[in-house]
């Protein structure tokens, strides 16, 4: 053993093999526990001013939040897009091929940048809208999906420009632009072109939300208008011209759940009100037109003054005081104020899953977890998070200076970053191999580490060492402490405000 290395392996084993990740609960205790182990944050830009490090931070900050069947997505700040949960059917759109059925951890997904808008139509269909007016889809596209396991990695939206707000149908897509103009776009079940169809008029609408094969819209005096986009068997799309629902309060905000037509709004002076789509010949017959309200609307919590409502399998309210109430019982099987909430900007609700944006833009979910969708490591075995919890931490990784692209996040285990090791070693130039009794060759520069299956050891150049426990096998992939890294030469350092792990190359 060379002495570099063991003067390195000792250190090492002194600092319990470099605990490079931080405790989700507590930053100030993280910053505190790494201190000894890894490279300052100065240390990574040391050009950095407060004020620099001050307005990155906040970038880090997530802005919108959506809760989807089963899976769930963030926007940042920054203009990035994040997204967790079920990928059975290509929901996440991180892979083209579905090799992983859920995806444990926030991931960001690729190619997407300077988005200023999500949205989702819920079942897996996905779109962002950038700050420059163009369109972004991916995910579970009706007409994009060559197989079952396909899905559609982030794309623009040809034919699509200078457009103000957007959302996505079950097999088709919305956009209105800042002049006013209705664009529907859907995919040729053939070919998978996307083709643009325009609407006749000219529109003055405020925002757009999803409904199953229908659009929802308000305009400038708090009128609810709609507008539909029925794919049919032969992947040809119906469309209905806009039509205006009567019978509403002027609303300010407005959500709907496709199974159920069921929708809810705020009005202007803060009450929230629930009111029934009836069925009709848009969803029954085979010529669709517009849907109405069944009945008259109905309030809901009199008492609280409302911010936003957001229908899903169980609805939340977020009053404007910052709380949250569940619309009857909640996924938790309980009714009323959901303890554990405070500062909630903003709120969305999924099939069985809720989420809350804070206004220090971290998110919390709760709910059912069967698929991860809540973003946070359940305690218990039932699938259910019954309080809200923090999401894990996103976590970006660079190598040499780059960003890391994969489809499989980082994470934190116990208190140590951990890393895809496939997409992580092709990065620095290293291999790996499996042998027959399950162990991991690593090869790195002239080093070699061995990993044994079934404890926190490794060989490295022949020296036993400790490894931190973490789940080697996450989401289909494997894992491997960073803190390994740093044994074969690799120098990691760790910035737990940004969620940022450095890789630098030997």
């Amino acid at each position: 053993m060379n002495q570099r290395f063991k003067r390195l392996l000792i250190a090492t084993l002194a600092f319990g093999m470099l605990p490079i990740g931080s405790a989700i609960s507590s930053e100030s205790s993280a910053a505190a526990a790494v201190k000894p182990a890894v490279t300052a944050a100065a240390a990574v830009n040391p050009a950095a001013s407060p004020a620099t490090a001050s307005s990155a931070v906040a970038n880090t900050a997530f802005k919108q939040v959506l809760a989807g069947s089963y899976y769930s997505l963030a926007l940042r700040n920054d203009g990035t897009v994040w997204a967790w949960g079920r990928n059975l059917l290509g929901e996440i759109g991180v892979l083209q091929q579905n090799a992983v059925s859920t995806i444990a951890a926030p991931v960001r997904l690729p190619k997407l940048s300077g988005i200023a808008a999500i949205a989702t139509n819920g079942g897996g269909m996905n779109v962002g809208l950038k700050s420059d007016g163009t369109v972004w889809e991916w995910g579970s596209i009706a007409g994009l999906k060559a197989s079952p396991r396909d899905s559609a990695l982030p794309a623009q939206v040809p034919g699509l420009a200078n457009v103000a707000a957007v959302t996505a149908l079950n097999g088709a897509g919305v956009a209105l632009t800042g002049s006013g103009k209705l664009l529907i776009w859907s995919h040729d079940a053939a070919t998978g072109k996307a083709a643009v169809v325009p609407v006749a008029g000219t529109y003055k609408w405020n925002r757009l939300i999803s409904c199953g094969d229908v659009a929802f819209a308000l305009d400038d005096t708090g009128g609810v208008w709609g507008l539909g986009a029925r794919r049919e068997p032969d992947g040809g799309v119906t469309l209905v011209q806009p039509f205006k629902l009567k019978g509403i309060p002027a609303m300010k905000q407005i959500s709907a759940y496709a199974n159920y037509g069921q929708m809810y709004g705020v009005d202007r002076s803060g009450g929230a009100w629930t009111w029934k789509l009836s069925a009709n010949a848009y969803y029954q017959g085979s010529k669709p037109g517009p849907a109405s309200v069944s009945g008259k609307p109905s309030r809901l919590y009199p008492q609280l003054k409302a911010k936003e409502i957001q229908a899903g399998g169980y609805g939340i309210l977020l009053t404007e005081g910052g709380d949250v109430w569940t619309i009857g019982k909640g996924p938790t099987g309980k009714s009323g104020q959901v303890k554990g909430l405070s500062g909630i900007a903003s709120i969305a609700s999924g099939y069985y899953h809720n989420l809350a944006l804070d206004a220090k833009g971290r998110v919390w979910g709760w709910g059912a977890d069967n698929w991860n969708e809540t973003g946070s490591l359940r305690p218990h075995g039932d699938g259910m998070m019954y309080a809200p919890a923090l999401i894990q931490t996103p976590i970006n990784v660079y190598v040499d200076g780059k960003l890391l692209v994969s489809a499989f996040p980082a994470r934190i285990d116990n208190g140590s970053v951990s890393v895809p090791m496939k997409a992580v070693l092709q990065a620095l130039g290293g291999s790996f191999s499996f042998s027959s009794d399950y162990k991991t060759t690593i090869l790195y520069k002239g080093t070699t580490a061995v990993l044994h299956p079934d404890d926190n050891l490794a060989e490295v150049n022949g020296a036993q060492v400790g490894l931190p426990p973490i789940v080697r096998g996450f989401t289909g992939v494997s894992m491997i402490p960073a803190g390994l890294l740093k044994l074969l030469g690799v120098h990691a350092s760790w910035d737990a405000k940004l969620g940022e792990l450095r890789l630098v190359s030997a």
